[in-house]
């Protein structure tokens, strides 16, 4: 998840993109953060799809949000990245089958920082918003959680690992959010949910 460049607080945004978590284990990267958050460290974190596979992601993400961690889900990150207040970036190492980094680019101020900080930017613009509440209290929590992973492209057995349901269950609750809005496809429940302003 979100790790933080040093152990020195800042007061603006620390972007971040963990590109997956299935190397790292959630309860061990959310102590740190969550201290970090409670000392005043703010968070954008771009998470990549691959996340929604992960059990306890989505519990792990709403605490981080209720400590007032920002959080978007984007499709396919090109790679891991910490930036701290635009002056230091951390780009770890990690080969396709390694589970421990043994190496980081540190990154200092340079046309390579203003790349990648810009690089975050657009991802962050173009990725999905994970939400705790939809505006004006219209759906339950289960319906937003669902809403956020069904907007982030997550699968029905996706979406039933990261909430904990069974993949009937999901089925379930999307067929009822269909007939809510009137909807007779996924992509028309998403559509409307975007027109109501619940994603």
């Amino acid at each position: 998840m979100s790790m933080p460049v040093s152990s020195t607080a800042t007061r603006t945004p620390l972007p971040v993109m963990p590109r997956s978590l299935a190397t790292l284990s959630a309860p061990i990267l959310a102590t740190p953060r969550l201290y970090l958050l409670r000392r005043g460290v703010k968070y954008r974190v771009v998470y990549d799809n691959s996340v929604l596979e992960l059990p306890g992601w989505l519990d792990d993400v709403t605490a981080g949000m209720q400590h007032g961690e920002q959080a978007r889900i984007a499709a396919s990150l090109p790679m891991k990245l910490a930036i701290s207040d635009d002056r230091l970036a951390i780009i770890p190492l990690l080969r396709a089958g390694d589970s421990v980094v043994t190496a980081s680019y540190l990154i200092h101020p340079s046309p390579l920082l203003d790349a990648l900080v810009a690089l975050f930017e657009a991802l962050w613009e173009r990725s999905v918003p994970v939400r705790l509440t939809a505006p004006g209290g219209e759906l339950s929590q289960d319906e937003e959680r669902l809403l956020t992973l069904l907007a982030s492209g997550a699968t029905d057995k996706a979406a039933s690992r990261a909430l904990g349901w069974s993949e009937r269950t999901v089925q379930r609750h999307i067929t009822k959010l269909m007939r809510r809005v009137g909807a007779q496809t996924r992509f028309q429940v998403a559509m409307e949910a975007v027109r109501r302003g619940w994603i």
